[in-house]
């Protein structure tokens, strides 16, 4: 397999998953529903939606994106807009830097 973990196969995808334990919801454990942030690019994918959500809320009609990426080696959400600039925007949304960014037009 390429690029598999041989002592961690679980961990081979870049896909989130939920922390849990055998008792979770059953008992009042509070760790059920907890993101891993283990993959934090699918993670910060996670927490964009609803960044999204308020930013167009707040009455923003452009066209929005957002994407994971490393500015400076540090994970960041980055969003971009076309049109004009979004107001609102929070600087951190879940404890991780969010970068605005305007989209370049695509040359015809």
């Amino acid at each position: 397999m390429r690029g598999s973990l041989p002592y961690c196969r679980e961990l081979d995808s870049n896909h989130p998953y939920f922390v849990g334990s055998m008792t979770s919801g059953v008992d009042g454990a509070s760790e059920g529903g907890r993101l891993s942030t283990i993959r934090l690019p699918s993670t910060l994918v996670l927490y964009s939606v609803p960044l999204l959500d308020r930013i167009r809320a707040s009455g923003y009609c452009g066209k929005l994106d957002a994407e994971p990426a490393l500015v400076d080696g540090v994970w960041v959400l980055r969003v971009t807009y076309e049109g004009h600039r979004p107001e609102g925007v929070p600087e951190i949304w879940h404890g991780h830097r969010v970068v605005l960014e305007e989209r370049q037009p695509a040359n015809a």
